[in-house]
């Protein structure tokens, strides 16, 4: 399914706090376990089995995983490809007053949400976007699908993203970007600068994001995850790790145990 989505599994045996969570592409998280308290213009949302997520891409979460009396687990559904404009447009036509990035389920987000994660791997790159189309057509008729996305060009932040989510280790230099790109320097900072961002700022978030799914597969040590994240200094990459996420990276570790 590369290309199409990206799955990605949370677990937690104590509380997370985690603030500033980078969400890269749009995503739909949904707890099977447990609950999730989201900050959200300033007030806590709770999510749990009845109820999706609906994370806009290149947006940052501030929440807390509970597992109450059972272990906390959840799964992030991230979308590669895009809707049509249309579709956003209907969405943003039949969304209701009030809206928040709450979506209570129903019976057909259940049954297409299983269709895709189900998706055989054999199955064509054509056919698995009709399946995924078929949920975007369904949360547009149902006034959420622009929680989303929005309609706009893919903007240079997207495009460093894409680059940087092949290979998040590789040593990314905006020398080495502007040459693939084919800009010049001062071009991609103003072009950043627009988009109120910077190039380190975009590079930083995704490996960020990268550690936090790599932490959930096995208990890499401090040194192996700065080496995959793209890091050569251990020190820096585990004080980024505390800036952005307001806890260390042992303290994190010690929310959930490996299999």
């Amino acid at each position: 399914m590369s290309g199409i989505i990206k799955l990605n599994y949370y677990n937690g045996n104590q509380p997370q706090h985690l603030r500033n969570v980078p969400i890269i592409y749009p995503s739909i998280f949904w707890i099977q376990q447990g609950n999730k308290q989201l900050h959200w213009q300033n007030e806590w949302i709770p999510f749990n089995s009845n109820n999706w997520l609906l994370a806009h891409g290149h947006t940052s979460l501030t929440f807390i995983n509970n597992p109450n009396q059972t272990k906390f687990f959840s799964t992030q559904l991230s979308f590669l490809i895009r809707p049509t404009d249309e579709q956003i447009q209907r969405s943003q036509e039949n969304q209701e007053d009030g809206l928040t990035p709450e979506y209570s389920l129903d019976g057909t987000a259940k049954y297409l949400w299983q269709s895709i994660i189900t998706m055989p791997k054999g199955i064509k790159p054509n056919v698995q976007t009709h399946i995924v189309n078929a949920l975007f057509e369904h949360l547009a008729n149902s006034g959420y699908l622009h929680q989303l996305f929005s309609m706009r060009n893919l903007s240079w932040r997207d495009k460093l993203t894409q680059y940087f989510n092949d290979d998040p280790k590789a040593n990314h230099s905006i020398e080495s970007v502007c040459d693939h790109f084919g800009l010049s320097k001062s071009t991609l900072i103003r072009r950043l600068k627009d988009e109120n961002t910077q190039f380190r700022d975009v590079l930083a978030e995704l490996r960020m994001g990268y550690a936090l799914s790599l932490l959930q597969t096995k208990p890499y040590s401090q040194i192996e995850l700065a080496h995959l994240c793209g890091y050569k200094s251990e020190a820096r990459f585990a004080q980024r790790f505390q800036h952005q996420f307001g806890l260390s990276l042992k303290q994190y570790q010690k929310t959930f145990e490996y299999h």
